[in-house]
């Protein structure tokens, strides 16, 4: 019996699909492992420490590092990176310390000079610095250690698909800050972030810190 070639509509058809299932799995993977992050992203659009623009421009950089580590081990087959790297858990965890102790010196003000609450003069100023969006940057690479465990065994499956999987996860990171900084303009979460936003978001940073930091393996040579 004599075998025809698959027609070109059939090859342009099954490459489709290859390319749909790429997404599919490239979507599962970013949202599987982002959906703690929705909270905090939410938090920080809401607080004046960080302007929209520089919690947007910290998120970018820090999931495009987050891609490149995880394209680079993929190409030289390596593991997810343990131990040292958890110690980035000390960036999330320093920071949540540092907005608790601002809060808690905020109420304790109170009884004497008039507050400005949570917000300050200093962070309106600091909203506007690199240091804003470079604390962005360092907390989103320090919560991706569950990024680089499922990204990398991914990418590593299909070398070739690479290039669609990166530009997926940097497409979806777009999504990401237009649903968190969506969630801050509905106006019961609005009022409770904000209300609340100052105990949370400490406590949030310090769970992720820790979180992080429980995954460190420190050898000594």
């Amino acid at each position: 019996m004599q075998h025809h070639p698959p027609s070109g509509s059939k090859i342009q058809e099954h490459r489709m699909h290859h390319l749909f299932a790429t997404l599919a799995w490239a979507a599962a993977a970013f949202i599987s492992t982002n959906l703690d992050d929705l909270l905090l992203l939410a938090s920080l659009f809401i607080g004046a420490e960080f302007s929209p623009g520089s919690v947007i421009v910290g998120q970018f950089v820090g999931m495009a590092v987050l891609v490149l580590a995880s394209v680079a081990a993929a190409w030289l087959a390596v593991a997810a990176p343990r131990g040292w790297p958890a110690l980035l858990g000390l960036v999330p965890l320093l920071l949540g310390l540092k907005r608790g102790w601002t809060w808690w010196r905020g109420r304790q003000g109170r009884s004497g000079v008039p507050n400005q609450g949570f917000i300050g003069t200093g962070q309106l100023q600091a909203s506007h610095s690199p240091y804003a969006t470079w604390t962005v940057t360092l907390l989103t690479i320090a919560n991706g250690g569950d990024n680089l465990s499922v990204y990398i065994p991914l990418l590593a499956a299909d070398r070739a698909l690479i290039p669609v999987y990166a530009a997926a996860f940097i497409f979806l990171t777009g999504i990401w800050c237009l649903i968190g900084y969506g969630l801050t303009h509905q106006p019961l979460l609005r009022e409770r972030l904000t209300r609340y936003s100052p105990v949370v978001t400490p406590v949030v940073l310090i769970g992720m810190g820790l979180k992080v930091l429980a995954g460190a393996r420190i050898t000594w040579p």
